[in-house]
C-alpha cells in the first residue's frame, strides 16, 4: 500500500518544530517503523496473529492488514485543507484559514472507511460481510480516538452513518451481533491492543521529531541479563537454605512451588497459597525467574501491590539481592519520576526521555498498584494504555488479590484468563487468605495451585504458624471504650500492642481515652501522612508502644507487634490483622477480637456480611487456616445472588457481558474502576518538623528551598507547584510536578462529597486542590487532619 493511493505528497505537514516542517509522509512512515520496533521487542506478531485467527481465520489476513493499517492511515486526516492552514501554517492552504473545521481524527477514521468499504463491498456471504464491517468500524474508532478517550462504539457508529453517504444497517449489526462475532473478550482485547499500539507508536514518533528523542529501549530483559539475575539469586538463596525450624518449612515451600511451576510451563496462571511469614516474596521472586528462565519470550516482570506501603520493602528485598545488577522501577502515584544518572548528564532530553520511560514503563522489572494495572486493562485514555503491549510476554506477580473489590471478582477472573492466554501473560497470585477465582470458570485449565493440598495443610497447620498468635475471644457483649480501656490496663507491660478498629470515629475516641494515660501511645489512620505512618513502624521496631489503627493497619505495612485488638469485620481481614501480630515467629503472640462498630455500616452489601466471628464455625475455619472452606462459601454467593451485582452501572453478569460485546468501553471502566472515590482534596500548608522524623526516607537530601527555620513548609512547597506554570516543556513539568506531589501528598486530605455537591466551606479551589489558609483548627500537633473538628466545622457553617 502507497500513501500516494491517498493522495498523499511531500505537500502536507504532520508536524512543525520552529521553522522546520514534518510531511504528513514521514510522520506516518515513522509510526509504522515504531509499530514494528514495539512488534519486534516484544514479539507481539504471533499473539495479534492468535487472536485474529480465534475472531475468524478464514478472513484472518485481512483483519490483520486493516490492524495495521489503523496505525499506518491514523494520520489521514491531517490532509484537512483547514487544518493545513491554521494548525500546519500551510502556506499552500492559506485560502482556507477562515474555514471552520481544523479537526482531523474522524476525517483520518472516515478516509480508512471508504477505502475498505469497496473491498468489503465484494463480499457475498452476509455473515462474513456484516462482521468485516462492524470489525471495520471499531478499527475505525481508534483512528476518531487517538487524541481522546474510548467511549462507545455504537454511537460512534450511529453518528458515522449520518456523515456518510453509503448506507450500512449497524441496527442490524447491533443487534445481530452474536451471529457475526461470538468471541467477546478476544475482540475486546484486540481492540485495545490496536489502541495502544496505536497511540504509542504515533507517541514515540512525534517525540522523535518533536524533542529529537529515538526510542530504542522499550525497557526489557535480555537473555543475558536473566541468566545474570538468576545467577545472583541463586547464591543470595544458598545462604537461606536451613534444615532446621521455620526456614526448613519455608525451603520446603519454595521447593514445591519450583517444582510445581516447572510442571505446568504450559499454563498461564499459578496460586501461589501460603501463611504469613512462610517466605511468599522470595519464593514468587524465584518463580518470577523460573518462568523468565524457561521462556524465551518472556522480557518483562511486574509486581503488583494493592497499597503503596508495600512498595518500598518489596524493592528493598530486589535491592538486597541483585545490588546493582537490577533497579527496579516503582510506578505509582506518589512515587517521583526517576531520572537515571545516565540521563543526568544529557541535560537537553533528560526530561523528555525521564518522562517516556514512566508513561511506557521503560524497565525490565516494575514495580505498581492494583490500581495502575487495572487502568492499563480496562483504562480509556492514552496515558491508561500506553503500557498495555507492554504486559504482553511478561510476568506479573499479584499481591493480596482478597483486597479487591469482592463484587467484581466474576468479572475480573475472566479477563485474567483472557488476557492472559491471549498475551501470553505469566500471573502470580499469591496471598495467605487466597480466594480461588476460577471457582466462575467453565474452563479451569488454565489455572494451577503451586502449593498442593497435602504440603499446604502441613504449612497452615504446623505450630510455627498455625500457633503463632493464640486467639482469645471476647464477644460475649458489644464492647465499649471504657471495657476496652480495662482490657488494655490488664496487659503486661513491656509490650508492642496494637488495636484496630474498623471506625475512624472509634479509633479517634479510643486513642484519646488513653494517650495520656499510657507511655508511647500513637495513632495511625487514613489521616496521617506517609512520612508519620514511616516514623510510627519505624519506632515499633525499637520500642514498645501501644498504636491505635484503623484498616490501613491489615495488610502491607511491615510492623511486628506482641499483643493484638480487634473489632471483627471478615475472615480475612482477621487474618491480615494476625499476620502483624509475632510476624517473626520469634516470640508469643496473642489476639483479642472483640465486637463494637456495625460492620454492615462500613462494609455495605459486600457478599461476606455474616460470614464472621460470632459464629464458632468461623472461629474454627479462622483457627485452623481453612481459608477454601470460607472463600467458597463467599464465591458461591456471588455466583447465585445476582443482586450482589449492583456495584456499579451494571446489575447482573448478562448485562456486562453485553457491555463486553457491544465494545461499552466507558461502561466496563466504570465497573472495573477498584477505587471509586468522589472526594475533594484539602491542602493545609502548616509546617512539618522533619527532625522528628528520623529513618524517614522522603526527607533525605530534601531541598533547603522547601524548608523553613529546618523544617519542611507546606507554604513553599505549594508556591513551588504553582510556579509549575513558568516551566515552559512538558516533559520538564511533568517530572518537577512528580517530586512535588510527592511532598505535597504530606499536606493533603481528602473529604467525601456531600450528596448535593456542595463545596468544601473553607479553602480556595485552586488546580484541583481546595487551598487552606487558615488550618490551624484542623491539624493537630502531630500533623493529623483533625476530620472530627472539620465536621463540626461544617455543621455549623451550613446551619
Amino acid at each position: 500500500m502507497l500513501l500516494s493511493d491517498f493522495g498523499i505528497d511531500e505537500k502536507f505537514f504532520a508536524h512543525t518544530r520552529g521553522n522546520d516542517k514534518e510531511t504528513l509522509s514521514a510522520h506516518l512512515s515513522l509510526t509504522c517503523n515504531y509499530y514494528q520496533k514495539i512488534v519486534t521487542c516484544k514479539n507481539l506478531a504471533p499473539l495479534i496473529d492468535t487472536i485474529i485467527e480465534q475472531i475468524d481465520s478464514e478472513n484472518a489476513s485481512l483483519i490483520k492488514e486493516m490492524f495495521e493499517n489503523v496505525i499506518f492511515l491514523h494520520d489521514l486526516g491531517k490532509k484537512n485543507p483547514c487544518f493545513q492552514a491554521k494548525k500546519m501554517e500551510n502556506p499552500l492552504f492559506k485560502e482556507h484559514l477562515n474555514c471552520g473545521d481544523s479537526s482531523h481524527s474522524n476525517r483520518g477514521a472516515l478516509e480508512y472507511i471508504h477505502y475498505y468499504l469497496p473491498i468489503l463491498n465484494q463480499i457475498k456471504d452476509n455473515n462474513t460481510f456484516f462482521r468485516l464491517i462492524y470489525i471495520l468500524y471499531n478499527f475505525a474508532y481508534h483512528i476518531d480516538k487517538h487524541h481522546g478517550y474510548l467511549g462507545n462504539i455504537e454511537t460512534y457508529c450511529s453518528k458515522t452513518q449520518k456523515e456518510r453517504d453509503e448506507h450500512v444497517d449497524f441496527n442490524n449489526i447491533k443487534n445481530q451481533i452474536d451471529n457475526y462475532l461470538d468471541k467477546k473478550f478476544e475482540f475486546y482485547i484486540l481492540n485495545k491492543l490496536l489502541f495502544s499500539l496505536l497511540v504509542s507508536s504515533d507517541y514515540y514518533a512525534t517525540t522523535d521529531y518533536m524533542a529529537r528523542l529515538k526510542t530504542d529501549d522499550f525497557g526489557v530483559f535480555s537473555s543475558s541479563k536473566k541468566q545474570k539475575l538468576i545467577e545472583l539469586f541463586s547464591t543470595f538463596t544458598c545462604k537461606l537454605k536451613s534444615d532446621k525450624g521455620i526456614n526448613k518449612l519455608r525451603s520446603e515451600m519454595f521447593q514445591e512451588a519450583e517444582e510445581n511451576l516447572l510442571k505446568n510451563l504450559d499454563k498461564n496462571i499459578f496460586y501461589l497459597e501460603a501463611p504469613t511469614g512462610s517466605g511468599k516474596t522470595i519464593t514468587s521472586i524465584n518463580l518470577a525467574l523460573k518462568l523468565l528462565e524457561n521462556h524465551e519470550h518472556l522480557n518483562k516482570l511486574l509486581y503488583i501491590f494493592p497499597f503503596n506501603t508495600l512498595v518500598e520493602q518489596t524493592k528493598n528485598v530486589f535491592d538486597d539481592i541483585f545490588k546493582n545488577e537490577l533497579s527496579i522501577e516503582v510506578i505509582n502515584s506518589i512515587t517521583p519520576i526517576n531520572i537515571s544518572e545516565k540521563d543526568q548528564e544529557e541535560s537537553e532530553s533528560k526530561y523528555e526521555k525521564s518522562y517516556v520511560n514512566r508513561l511506557f514503563f521503560h524497565a525490565p522489572a516494575l514495580i505498581t498498584t492494583h490500581v495502575a494495572l487495572f487502568d492499563i486493562l480496562f483504562g480509556t485514555s492514552k496515558e491508561d494504555n500506553f503500557p498495555l503491549w507492554q504486559l504482553a510476554n511478561s510476568v506479573i506477580i499479584l499481591d493480596e488479590i482478597q483486597s479487591y473489590n469482592n463484587h467484581l471478582w466474576w468479572y475480573m477472573v475472566e479477563f485474567f484468563d483472557k488476557y492472559a492466554s491471549l498475551l501470553n501473560m505469566k500471573i502470580i497470585i499469591m496471598s495467605a487468605t487466597l480466594p480461588k477465582l476460577d471457582f466462575f470458570l467453565e474452563e479451569k485449565n488454565n489455572f494451577v495451585a503451586l502449593i498442593g493440598d497435602t504440603k499446604k495443610k502441613e504449612l497452615f497447620q504446623n505450630a510455627f504458624f498455625k500457633d503463632r498468635v493464640k486467639i482469645n475471644y471476647l464477644l460475649d457483649k458489644k464492647m465499649t471504650i471504657e471495657d476496652l480501656v480495662k482490657e488494655l490496663k490488664e496487659q503486661p507491660k513491656e509490650k508492642k500492642i496494637l488495636f484496630e478498629f474498623i471506625k475512624k470515629q472509634s479509633a479517634r475516641e479510643f486513642y484519646n481515652a488513653i494517650k495520656d494515660e499510657f507511655e508511647n501511645v500513637y495513632e495511625l489512620s487514613g489521616d496521617d501522612n506517609k512520612a508519620y505512618r514511616q516514623y510510627i513502624i519505624n519506632k515499633s521496631k525499637n520500642e514498645n508502644l501501644i498504636i491505635v489503627a484503623t484498616q490501613v493497619i491489615e495488610a502491607g505495612v511491615d510492623i511486628d507487634m506482641d499483643i493484638g485488638f480487634k473489632d471483627i469485620s471478615t475472615i480475612d481481614s482477621e487474618e491480615q490483622f494476625m499476620g502483624r501480630i509475632n510476624r517473626s515467629c520469634l516470640r508469643k503472640g496473642v489476639v483479642y477480637f472483640f465486637d463494637m462498630d456495625n460492620v454492615e455500616n462500613i462494609y455495605r452489601g459486600d457478599n461476606r456480611l455474616g460470614l464472621d466471628l460470632k459464629t464458632p464455625r468461623y472461629q474454627d475455619i479462622l483457627k485452623n487456616k481453612e481459608f477454601d472452606v470460607y472463600y467458597c462459601e463467599v464465591l458461591e454467593r456471588i455466583k447465585t445472588d445476582k443482586t450482589k451485582f449492583k456495584s456499579g452501572l451494571m446489575t447482573s453478569h448478562n448485562y456486562f457481558e453485553e457491555a463486553i460485546k457491544k465494545l461499552n468501553y466507558k461502561k466496563i471502566k466504570e465497573e472495573m474502576t477498584l477505587i471509586k472515590s468522589d472526594t475533594f482534596t484539602l491542602y493545609f500548608p502548616f509546617q512539618i518538623d522533619i527532625t522528628l522524623y528520623e529513618g524517614v526516607k522522603e526527607f533525605n537530601g530534601l531541598d533547603e528551598c522547601f524548608k523553613t527555620d529546618g523544617k519542611l513548609d507546606g507554604y513553599k512547597v505549594w508556591n513551588a507547584f504553582i510556579e509549575l506554570n513558568e516551566i515552559e516543556g512538558f516533559a520538564e513539568k511533568e517530572v518537577v510536578k512528580s517530586r512535588i506531589k510527592a511532598l505535597m501528598q504530606l499536606f493533603t486530605f481528602s473529604i467525601f462529597k456531600n450528596y448535593d455537591g456542595q463545596i468544601p466551606f473553607i479553602g480556595d479551589e485552586k488546580y484541583g486542590y481546595y487551598f487552606v489558609e487558615e488550618y490551624a483548627e484542623f491539624i493537630t500537633a502531630e500533623g493529623k487532619f483533625d476530620r472530627e473538628q472539620y465536621n463540626r466545622a461544617k455543621n455549623s457553617h451550613f446551619l
